[in-house]
């Protein structure tokens, strides 16, 4: 029951990645079962070429079916899809001709013209390199030219082989279901495939978003898009007056850190002090990494508000072990915390905060600081 299950919910897993355009296939790939497809197709029209006594279009079928099962999958495996493509359209205008000129128009082959049309815009599109445009227009054009010749054919050739009233209505019936399935078919890959390269696309400009707005050891955003933030923020102070504090912190020893455990448990440290961050602040504030080991956050909060925040941070980053592989590493962090103030420059807001880190890394380090004492002035020589 387990295992029934299990299969049920790939199954829907698949449906699902299929629908929304995750694509599991390679072009090579397709095209192997495209050309099952179509060699089973064969087969039933083999069967009914046989059925209604046409032997020669059953001799026909045959012979396709035969070429699709053995030559067509080698081409394919050596990457020859563009041959097999065009051999598959010029098979499909030989078929129907030769089946309005030995049974007659009104069987339906003529059909299976409309599903090359879909056919020779989806295969190209998914052949690597291929002049894709190009292509499916002159494919397209050929068939229709093909389909309009064959109709001025039939209209003045009487068929050589023509059939029952009741097996020319038997095949009508069987190759429009059979054409009309193929070109469904066609149509829900075509749009597969481009949902499947749309998420592509979509997963790059994320990267491509990530790379020019976050930091990218720490995922956090960097120096630039903090910069833009604080003066959305800042223009936001002026309009409604509402305020925000400014957090500016800086692990402690974070030298002697890389010194003793290296680098990489140093990276490390900067990883887990982001997360840990980011984890306590909320969903609208901003955190970024300043420079080196420095992070800065703007937080929706009042002075009083925010330090109650801080400070719970800096408690997490005191207990926090990180594992590295050359020992567990345990760090503190030093904090330097300033209120908006409406006639405030971005620059005195961090200047504040910057001071205020600095006094706290001189006078005992992992604590937060949100004053200085009165007449203090910020001495770093």
């Amino acid at each position: 029951m387990v295992e029934k299950n299990k299969i049920s919910d790939n199954f829907k897993h698949y449906v699902n990645a299929l629908m929304t355009g995750n694509s599991y296939f390679s072009g090579e790939l397709i095209y192997k079962y495209s050309l099952y497809i179509l060699g089973l197709l064969h087969v039933i029209l083999s069967v009914l070429m046989l059925a209604c006594q046409s032997y020669k279009l059953m001799i026909a079928c045959i012979a396709v079916c035969i070429i699709i099962y053995t030559i067509a999958p080698r081409l394919v495996k050596r990457g020859q899809l563009l041959s097999v493509l065009l051999g598959g359209i010029f098979e499909v205008i030989v078929l129907v001709t030769a089946s309005v000129l030995t049974i007659g128009w009104e069987a339906g082959f003529q059909f299976y013209l409309f599903s090359a049309i879909t056919g020779s815009f989806y295969f190209p599109f998914i052949i690597k390199g291929s002049k894709r445009n190009i292509l499916s227009l002159t494919l397209s054009v050929l068939i229709v030219v093909v389909f309009f010749l064959n109709y001025f054919l039939s209209s003045m050739l009487h068929p050589f082989a023509p059939l029952s009233d009741v097996w020319t209505m038997i095949l009508f019936i069987v190759n429009a279901l059979l054409a009309l399935s193929l070109m469904v078919g066609f149509s829900f890959l075509f749009v597969w495939e481009l949902l499947s390269k749309q998420k592509i696309l979509e997963l790059q400009n994320e990267q491509l978003d990530e790379l020019a707005h976050k930091d990218p050891l720490t995922h956090l955003y960097n120096r630039r898009s903090m910069n833009k933030k604080m003066d959305e923020h800042m223009l936001e102070l002026k309009k409604t007056g509402k305020r925000f504090t400014l957090v500016l912190g800086d692990i402690d020893d974070f030298k002697h850190v890389n010194d003793t455990f290296g680098h990489d448990a140093g990276d490390l440290v900067l990883t887990s002090v982001a997360e840990i961050i980011s984890r306590n602040v909320g969903s609208q504030d901003v955190v970024c990494r300043w420079g080196g080991e420095e992070i800065l956050i703007m937080m929706n909060d009042s002075l009083e508000s925010a330090l109650l925040t801080v400070e719970k941070i800096r408690k997490a980053i005191e207990e926090h072990v990180c594992e590295s592989e050359t020992g567990d590493v345990r760090v503190t962090m030093t904090f330097g915390a300033a209120e908006s103030i409406p006639g405030f420059t971005i620059e005195h807001l961090i200047q504040q905060s910057d001071d205020k880190l600095y006094y706290g890394k001189r006078n005992g380090k992992n604590q937060v600081v949100s004053k200085l004492p009165e007449g203090y002035v910020p001495n770093r020589t």
